[in-house]
C-alpha cells in the first residue's frame, strides 16, 4: 500500500476540524436560540464588541423581551465595559461594570392577563452581580397614573462578594432640574441572621427623610425593629407635582407650604420565621408601632385624597389584628378618591371629611385596659352627615372590643339624584349604641331615632312629607373575610306620608306601622298599612336568600254602610258603580323568583253588597271571585256569586253565576269562558244558559238563553201599557250573538206553555173603534181573550231594537158564541228608551232616576 502524503494528512485533519467547528457552531447557534426563546427574548443585538487589558468592552446593546405576564421589556445600553474575573479568598469574582447610557422602557400587561409566578429572589444569587455597579445615566420609560411616565437619573451600587454585606446603594433621580437622592447601607452578620439597614432621602443635596432598621432571626421567630423621621419637607409643592405622576391623579389647586409634611413612625414586629412575604406579615406579625403625622396644608395621599391634620397613634397588634392603645387625631380629607368609595352611590360620594378622634379621661376603678376616645366625623357634600360619639377600646388581644355609647348620626341633604329617582329635604337622626369585637357587630337604635323626607319621587309614585320612627332597629354582623356579612336585622318600623301618589290611586295619606326582620341573605317586612280615607290591609313581604320575593296582603274587612275605601283609594274603580252597603273582604299574594315565571292571585268575598251598577240598582251581592297569574296566564274563578234583587226599571232577580275565564295576558279578552251555572230569575220564571264552554278567541260568542215559567201576569204588571192585563206561562230560547258591536239576537222564539188569558181595555182603542168596525172587532176580542197559542218569533239588534212577530189562537166566550179568532200582531219596541221611561218612574230610587236626568241633559238623544 501506498504511503499518503504528509499534506494529504493534515489537509484532512483541517477538513475534519473545520467540520467539527461548523457542526459545533451550529448547535450552539441552536442552543442559544432555544435558550433565547425559552426566555421570551424577541431580539438581542450587539455591535462594537471588543477586548482590552482590563475587560471587554461593547459600544452598543439592544435586548427585547416578551415576559410570561404579557409585559413587553426593551434595554438599550451603551458604551459598557467589564472589568475581567478576578480572584480572591472568596472565590472568582466580577470587580465591576460600568454603563455610560442605559435606556430602559416596559410596557405593562394588559387588564386581565395572569401574573408572573416568579418567585422571590433568592439574596445569594446577588453575589454573581459584579461587586460595584455603576450606570452614568440611565432613562426609564414605565407605566404610570398618566400613562406612561419618565425617570432619569445616575446609579451606583456595591456588595461584598458571596457575602454580600456590607452593600450600598446611591441612586439619584433628575427632574426639572431637581434631584431626588437614595442613600442606603445595609450590613449585618453572616448568614442573615441580623441585618442592619441606614437609609436616606436627599431633595437636592438635603437630607430629608430617614430610614432604620434592624431585620433579626432566630431559630423560631423573626424581629423587625425601625424607625422613621421626615421632620419636614420644604419641596413639598415639587414633590407632591412630580409625585402625582405616578400615583393616582389629584388636584393641585393650593401647594403646601414650606415645612409641610411632619412624620415620625418607630415600631417593633415579631412574625413566626418563613419567606418574608407582604400578606403573611399582614396576617402574622404582632408588636407595637407608634406614628406621629403632621401636615399642616393638603398632602395627596395616594387612594384616600388630599390630606392634611395631625395624627398620633400607637398601635398593638397580633395575629395581623391591629388595635390602637392611643390614638389622637385632627384630619381633614378633600377631593376623596380610591377603591374605598367604590361601594358609595355617586350621589352619596362626599366632598370632604373631618375626623376628630381625642382621648377621654381613664376611669382608674377599672382594671381592664382600656382606651375611651371622643369620636366626630363630619362629611361635606350633596349628603351632609355628622357622627359623634364614645367609644371606648378594650385593646386586650385576641379578644378584644370596641364599644359606641352616645353615638347620634345627623344627616341632610337639601336634594339627591338617583338614575331617575329624586330625593329632597332629607333629614336623619340616629341615637345609637353598640359593640364591636372579634366574633360580631352589634348596633341598636335608640329612642328619638328617626328621619323625614320633604319629597320622594320613584317613578311613577310620589311621596310627600314621608317621616319614619326607626326608633329600636337593632343590627348583628359577622365578620367574613375582609367585610361583614349581615346576620340579623330586626325591630320596628313606622312610616307615614302626608302624600302619595301614583296615576293607579287617589291622593291620600297612608301609615304603615309593622316590624322589619332580616338575616343571612332574607329579609322579611310585615305590619298594616292603613290610609287615611279608610282601606287598610295587613301585609308581609319575605325575600329569600336567592332572590325570591313573596307578598301576602289581606284587605282589613270593609263595612260599606261607613263608605268605600276602594273607590276612594283606587282610580281606576268604575264611577258608574256604588256600593253603600254589605261586607268585603279580599286576599292577595304574589310570588317573584329569578328565572321562574311570576305568579299571583287575588280572592274577594263580598257578603250582601247593594248599591248601584250605572242605571241599576242591585241587592245582596255575594260570593267569591279568584283570579290566578301563573307567567302570562290569567284565570278567573267565580264561586257561587248571586245578586239577590237587580233593578234596571224592572225588578230582576236572584241572579246565580258560577264559572270560569282563562286567558293571556297579551289578549286578555279573547280567552275561554266555561260556566257552570248562569241562571236570573224573571217575570217569575227563570232565564238561563245550559253549562257549557266558548271559545273567545275571535272576539264574538254564541250563548243559547232559554227562557223557562215566564209569567204574562208579572210581565203586564210592569209594561208601562194602559189596560193590559192577563195571565199564562211562557217559554222560548234566544240564541245571544255577544261580539265587539254589541248583543244581538236571531231566531228567537217565544211559546205559550198551556192556555192563558189576554185582557186589553183601553178607551182610546174603543173611541177609535165606534166609527172601525174591524177594529171594533179586534177590541171586543181583546176584552177577555182566552188563548190556547201566543207564540213568537224575536229578534233584537245592537242598537236596541227589539221586533216581535205575535201570532194568537183563541177566543172570547162572550163574543159570536166563542168562535176562534187568529191574530197577527208585528210589534216594536226600543229597549233602551223603554228602560228609561221605566228608570224615569218612582220604581226606581231617586239615585238613578237623577242619572238618568243628568245624562238626558247632556245628551238629551241618549236612551
Amino acid at each position: 500500500m501506498a504511503a499518503h502524503h504528509p499534506k494529504w494528512r493534515n489537509a484532512r485533519r483541517i477538513v475534519l476540524v473545520g467540520a467539527i467547528l461548523i457542526v459545533t457552531l451550529a448547535y450552539g447557534n441552536h442552543r442559544w436560540q432555544q435558550f433565547l426563546h425559552a426566555r421570551g427574548i424577541e431580539q438581542l443585538s450587539w455591535q462594537g464588541l471588543r477586548f482590552t487589558s482590563s475587560g471587554p468592552v461593547l459600544r452598543y446593546l439592544k435586548l427585547e423581551q416578551r415576559q410570561a405576564s404579557g409585559g413587553r421589556l426593551q434595554i438599550i445600553a451603551e458604551h459598557s465595559r467589564l472589568d475581567w474575573p478576578t480572584h480572591d479568598g472568596q472565590g472568582w469574582h466580577l470587580p465591576q461594570l460600568r454603563i455610560a447610557r442605559l435606556d430602559v422602557a416596559w410596557q405593562a400587561p394588559s387588564i386581565g392577563a395572569a401574573p408572573s409566578s416568579a418567585g422571590s429572589p433568592d439574596p445569594h444569587s446577588l453575589a454573581a452581580l459584579p461587586r460595584h455597579l455603576a450606570i452614568d445615566t440611565f432613562t426609564a420609560r414605565l407605566p404610570c397614573a398618566n400613562g406612561r411616565c419618565l425617570l432619569q437619573g445616575s446609579l451606583q451600587a456595591q456588595h461584598a462578594g458571596p457575602r454580600l454585606l456590607p452593600a450600598s446603594l446611591d441612586l439619584r433621580l433628575q427632574h426639572e432640574g431637581r434631584q431626588l437622592s437614595l442613600d442606603a447601607n445595609l450590613d449585618g452578620r453572616a448568614g442573615f441572621q441580623e441585618l442592619v439597614m441606614q437609609a436616606r432621602i436627599l431633595l437636592n443635596g438635603q437630607a430629608r427623610i430617614r430610614l432604620s432598621g434592624i431585620l433579626s432571626s432566630d431559630d423560631t421567630e423573626q424581629t423587625w425593629r425601625g424607625e422613621l423621621a421626615m421632620p419636614g419637607l420644604p419641596e413639598a409643592p415639587w414633590l407632591r407635582d412630580w409625585l402625582g405622576q405616578w400615583l393616582e391623579p389629584w388636584r393641585t389647586d393650593a401647594s403646601p407650604a414650606l415645612q409641610a409634611v411632619g412624620l415620625e413612625a418607630d415600631w417593633r414586629l415579631q412574625w413566626p420565621r418563613g419567606p418574608l412575604e407582604l400578606s403573611r406579615l399582614r396576617k402574622m406579625a404582632q408588636g407595637e408601632a407608634h406614628l406621629r403625622a403632621s401636615l399642616p396644608e393638603a398632602w395627596p395621599a395616594p387612594g384616600i385624597g388630599l390630606l392634611k391634620g395631625d395624627l398620633d397613634l400607637n398601635l398593638v397588634g397580633s395575629a395581623g389584628k391591629w388595635l390602637p392603645r392611643q390614638l389622637h387625631a385632627d384630619l381633614h380629607l378633600t377631593r376623596p378618591q380610591g377603591a374605598w368609595l367604590e361601594g358609595v352611590p355617586e350621589p352619596l360620594r362626599p366632598e370632604a371629611l373631618q375626623l376628630q378622634i381625642a382621648p377621654h379621661p381613664i376611669n382608674t376603678s377599672s382594671k381592664a385596659p382600656h382606651l375611651p376616645l371622643s369620636l366626630r366625623l363630619h362629611s361635606q357634600g350633596p349628603l351632609r352627615a355628622l357622627l359623634q360619639g364614645e367609644l371606648n377600646i378594650a385593646p386586650q388581644l385576641p379578644d378584644w372590643r370596641v364599644e359606641l355609647k352616645g353615638g347620634t348620626l345627623e344627616i341632610d341633604a337639601p336634594r339627591l339624584q338617583f338614575s331617575g329617582n329624586r330625593l329632597e329635604r332629607l333629614k336623619v337622626r340616629l341615637r345609637m349604641a353598640g359593640q364591636l369585637d372579634h366574633e360580631r357587630l352589634r348596633l341598636a337604635l335608640g329612642e328619638g331615632s328617626r328621619f323625614s323626607l320633604g319629597r320622594l319621587a320613584l317613578a311613577e309614585l310620589l311621596l310627600e312629607e314621608l317621616q319614619g320612627q326607626l326608633a329600636g332597629l337593632h343590627l348583628t354582623a359577622e365578620p367574613v373575610g375582609e367585610g361583614l356579612r349581615v346576620s340579623q336585622l330586626g325591630g320596628p318600623l313606622h312610616l307615614q306620608t302626608a302624600n302619595l301618589q301614583h296615576p293607579r290611586l287617589h291622593a291620600q295619606g297612608w301609615r304603615w306601622q309593622g316590624r322589619l326582620d332580616g338575616g343571612d341573605g332574607h329579609q322579611q317586612l310585615g305590619g298594616m298599612l292603613q290610609g287615611e280615607r279608610g282601606l287598610g290591609m295587613n301585609l308581609q313581604l319575605r325575600r329569600s336568600s336567592g332572590g325570591a320575593l313573596a307578598m301576602e296582603a289581606r284587605l282589613t274587612e270593609i263595612l260599606l254602610q261607613a263608605g268605600n275605601p276602594l273607590a276612594a283609594t283606587l282610580s281606576d274603580w268604575p264611577a258608574r258603580l256604588e256600593l253603600d252597603k254589605g261586607r268585603l273582604q279580599g286576599s292577595a299574594h304574589l310570588y317573584l323568583s329569578p328565572g321562574k315565571p311570576r305568579q299571583a292571585e287575588l280572592k274577594l268575598q263580598s257578603q250582601g253588597l247593594s248599591g248601584i251598577y250605572e242605571r241599576s240598582e242591585l241587592d245582596g251581592l255575594s260570593g267569591r271571585i279568584q283570579a290566578r297569574l301563573r307567567g302570562s296566564h290569567l284565570e278567573l274563578q267565580l264561586t257561587e256569586l248571586e245578586v239577590t234583587h237587580l233593578n234596571p226599571g224592572l225588578p230582576l232577580g236572584p241572579l246565580r253565576l258560577r264559572g270560569q275565564y282563562s286567558a293571556s295576558l297579551a289578549q286578555p279578552l279573547r280567552g275561554r269562558l266555561a260556566w257552570q251555572q248562569a241562571e236570573l230569575a224573571l217575570l217569575d220564571g227563570r232565564a238561563w244558559l245550559p253549562p257549557s264552554s266558548r271559545d273567545l278567541s275571535t272576539g264574538s260568542a254564541s250563548l243559547p238563553l232559554r227562557l223557562e215559567g215566564l209569567q204574562l201576569g208579572e210581565l203586564f204588571r210592569l209594561y208601562p201599557a194602559e189596560g193590559l192585563a192577563g195571565r199564562g206561562t211562557l217559554d222560548g230560547r234566544l240564541p245571544l250573538l255577544v261580539g265587539p258591536a254589541g248583543v244581538r239576537i236571531e231566531q228567537g222564539r217565544l211559546d205559550n206553555r198551556g192556555p192563558g188569558i189576554l185582557q186589553f181595555r183601553s178607551e182610546r182603542i174603543r173611541t177609535f173603534a165606534r166609527s172601525n168596525p174591524a177594529m171594533k172587532l179586534v177590541a171586543d176580542a181583546l176584552e177577555n181573550f182566552h188563548f190556547s197559542r201566543l207564540s213568537s218569533d224575536l229578534g233584537y239588534d245592537e242598537q236596541g231594537k227589539l221586533r216581535m212577530g205575535l201570532r194568537l189562537e183563541g177566543r172570547n166566550p162572550a163574543l159570536e158564541k166563542g168562535r176562534p179568532i187568529h191574530f197577527n200582531i208585528n210589534l216594536e219596541e226600543d229597549i233602551p228608551a223603554l228602560l228609561t221611561s221605566l228608570q224615569l218612574s218612582d220604581r226606581v230610587s231617586e239615585r238613578i232616576r237623577q242619572r238618568v236626568q243628568q245624562r238626558l241633559r247632556k245628551s238629551p238623544d241618549a236612551p
